[in-house]
């Protein structure tokens, strides 16, 4: 009988409802990403996306951020070309570098990938209003 009544109470019901709405919420986002839908920032198809507030900034805040984005491109090509001539650190880069792709194994390879599709949603969104163009950076192979 006190079984019955504490599954009948109405507290437990709100708490039920309470934790079925946190459950939802916290998958949200992967939700976002099993269902294919864009969300700001690095998407895993490599490509990257603009919050609102990003599109929105004006030419002169955009060209800034593409110019660092750039720089900071050039440094990290410059250290993935170290650190392809170092000896992997983990067995999971190792195994990369001798099963994978050119970069595979090499953490600022997939860093500059990620920099370098921000640049170009950057210079994406820079073309789209009109504003003066700023080259990307390229690693020198």
């Amino acid at each position: 009988m006190a079984a019955i009544r504490r599954a009948t109470n109405p507290m437990s019901g709100i708490v039920m409802a309470l934790c079925a709405l946190a459950s939802a919420l916290a998958g949200c986002s992967t939700v976002q990403g099993i269902a294919g839908v864009p969300r700001a920032g690095y998407q895993d198809n490599g490509t990257y996306v603009l919050s609102a507030q990003e599109q929105a900034e004006g030419c002169r805040d955009l060209q800034e951020r593409s110019i660092g984005l750039q720089e900071h491109m050039h440094q990290l090509s410059l250290r993935a070309m170290e650190q392809m001539q170092e000896v992997p650190n983990t067995m999971v880069a190792a195994w990369k570098r001798l099963v994978g792709s050119p970069g595979d194994g090499v953490p600022a390879v997939a860093e500059y990938n990620q920099a370098r599709a921000e640049s170009a949603a950057l210079n994406t969104t820079i073309a789209a209003k009109g504003c003066a163009p700023v080259t990307t950076a390229s690693i020198k192979r």
